[in-house]
C-alpha cells in the first residue's frame, strides 16, 4: 500500500509528468466537452422510458430530464458557435455540467422521495451508481472532478438539513462520493503514467514536438503525414564523453549505469525547461548525445538561436551540475555543425525511427573530434565547443557567448582538414 502510495505522490510531483498532462488538458478539453454533452443528451433521452416503468409518479422525473436535454442542447450550440481550443486550460464549466446536472438532477428526485415509497430502494441504488460513474467520467480533469465532489456533498448536506429521515442514507452516499473521489486519483495517477510512458517511448522515435502531440492526441494521427521527410535547415550537436573506455572498464557497470542515467537526466530537463520555440530531436547511444534542432528554411535564425543558447548551457551551467552530480571528472566537448539536412523517419520499413541524412550530421561529429584534440593542447576543464563559420558569427551577434573565449582554427582531423573553423571555452582550468 506504502508503495502505491509513494508512486501516486511521485508522479503528481514530477514537473515533466504535470507539464504533459497539462498539455493534454489543453488539446483535449474541446473535444471532451462536446463528448461528455452529446453523452450526457443520449443517455438522458434514452431514460425517459424507463421513469414510467420504475416510478409511480413519472412527471417530477421525466419533466427535469427534459429540462436536462434542454440544457445539453444549448451547451451544444454554444460550443459548436463560440468555442475553440484554448491555448492554455484552466478550467471548464462545458465539461463539470453534464456530470454536475445528473448530481443535483438526483438530489432533486431524493427531495421529493420518502424511505417508506416502494421505489426509493431503486432510486437510492440510482445514486450510487450516478456518483460513482459521473466521477469517473471526469477523472482526467481534475479541477472539474474536485469541484463536482465538492458542490455535490454540498447539495446532499441541504439535503440531509430538508429531510433529515434520509440522513443516514445521504451519510452513504456523502460517503461514497469521498470514495468515488479517491479512485479517481488513483485513475488519474495510471492515465498520467501512460501518457508519461507513451511520451518517453515516443521520444526516441519522434522529434519533441510531435512525440509529445501524438502522446496526448486521442485521435489517430497519420505520423509521415504529420511529418514529411524533406529538407529543413539545421544545427547538428554531437557531444561525447573523453575517456569513456577508462570510465567503463575501472567502474562497475551498474556504476556506469548510473552515471549515464544522471548525465541524460540533466540533459533532457535541460531541453525541456528551454521551452523551445522549434523543433528538435534528441539521441543518445551510451556517452554520445546527438540532438538535431530544425525548422523550415526561412527559420535559419532562430534554429541557431535555440542550438547556440543550448550548447552555451551545456558548455557552462549544465558541466557544473554534471560534475556535481554525477561525478567531478567527467568531460566532455561539443560539435556544432550547420547546413541543409533531409529529415524525416528514415529506415527500414518496421524500424523507422527519425534520423537525418546529409554532410551536417557528419561535420558535427568531426567538429566533436576536433575539440577533443584541441583539449590535448589545453589546460582545460570545461567543454570545449567547435562550430563552423555561420554559426560564429551568429554566437557573436548575440551577448550570450561574450563570457567565452573564441579562437579561429583550421581542421586538423579526418575528412574536416583545412576547415575554417572556431572553437569557444570559459577561460578557467
Amino acid at each position: 500500500m506504502k508503495k502505491y502510495i509513494n508512486s501516486i505522490v511521485n508522479i503528481y510531483e514530477n514537473k515533466r509528468s504535470i507539464d504533459l498532462y497539462k498539455y493534454w488538458l489543453n488539446h483535449n478539453a474541446l473535444y471532451y466537452m462536446k463528448y461528455f454533452t452529446i453523452l450526457a443528451l443520449a443517455i438522458t433521452s434514452l431514460l425517459i422510458p424507463f421513469d414510467y416503468i420504475l416510478y409511480e409518479s413519472s412527471l417530477i422525473y421525466t419533466s427535469t430530464r427534459v429540462i436536462l436535454m434542454t440544457v445539453y442542447i444549448l451547451q451544444l450550440i454554444v460550443i459548436f458557435k463560440l468555442f475553440t481550443k484554448p491555448k492554455k486550460y484552466s478550467f471548464s464549466i462545458g465539461i463539470l455540467l453534464p456530470s454536475l446536472s445528473y448530481n443535483i438532477a438526483y438530489t432533486y428526485f431524493l427531495l421529493g422521495a420518502n424511505a417508506s415509497d416502494d421505489y426509493y430502494m431503486t432510486l437510492l441504488l440510482a445514486n450510487f451508481v450516478m456518483i460513482l460513474v459521473s466521477n469517473l467520467f471526469l477523472y482526467k480533469f481534475y479541477k472539474e472532478q474536485y469541484t463536482l465532489t465538492f458542490l455535490s456533498v454540498l447539495c446532499l448536506f441541504l439535503l440531509s438539513l430538508l429531510k433529515p429521515s434520509l440522513s443516514n442514507d445521504i451519510i452513504k452516499l456523502i460517503f461514497f462520493h469521498l470514495l468515488s473521489f479517491f479512485i479517481c486519483i488513483y485513475y488519474r495517477y495510471q492515465f498520467i503514467a501512460a501518457l508519461s510512458s507513451k511520451y518517453d517511448y515516443l521520444s526516441s522515435l519522434l522529434p519533441n514536438k510531435f512525440a509529445k502531440l501524438v502522446s496526448v492526441s486521442d485521435k489517430s494521427l497519420d505520423i509521415e503525414r504529420l511529418f514529411p521527410t524533406k529538407d529543413y535547415y539545421t544545427v547538428c550537436l554531437c557531444s561525447d564523453w573523453r575517456n569513456y573506455q577508462i570510465i567503463s572498464t575501472s567502474k562497475e557497470h551498474k556504476e556506469v549505469e548510473t552515471m549515464v542515467e544522471k548525465f541524460y537526466n540533466i540533459i533532457y530537463n535541460e531541453l525541456e525547461k528551454l521551452d523551445i520555440a522549434g523543433q528538435y530531436y534528441a539521441d543518445w547511444t551510451a556517452d554520445e548525445l546527438f540532438i538535431i534542432f530544425y525548422d523550415e528554411i526561412d527559420e535559419a535564425a532562430n534554429v541557431n538561436n535555440e542550438a547556440l543558447k543550448f550548447a552555451h548551457s551545456l558548455a557552462t551551467k549544465l558541466f557544473l551540475d554534471i560534475s556535481s552530480i554525477v561525478d567531478k571528472d567527467l568531460k566532455y566537448d561539443i560539435g556544432l555543425s550547420s547546413g541543409i539536412g533531409l529529415i524525416g523517419l528514415q529506415g527500414p520499413a518496421n524500424y523507422k525511427k527519425t534520423s537525418i541524412t546529409g554532410e551536417v550530421a557528419g561535420n558535427a561529429k568531426r567538429f566533436e573530434s576536433q575539440a577533443k584534440a584541441i583539449r590535448s593542447t589545453l589546460d582545460q576543464s570545461f567543454p570545449i565547443i567547435v562550430m563552423d563559420k555561420t554559426l560564429e558569427k551568429y554566437a557573436k551577434s548575440i551577448s550570450l557567448y561574450d563570457n567565452l573565449i573564441s579562437t579561429s582554427i583550421k581542421g586538423d582531423v579526418k575528412d574536416i582538414i583545412g576547415k575554417e573553423l572556431t572553437y569557444w571555452h570559459l577561460n578557467i582550468k
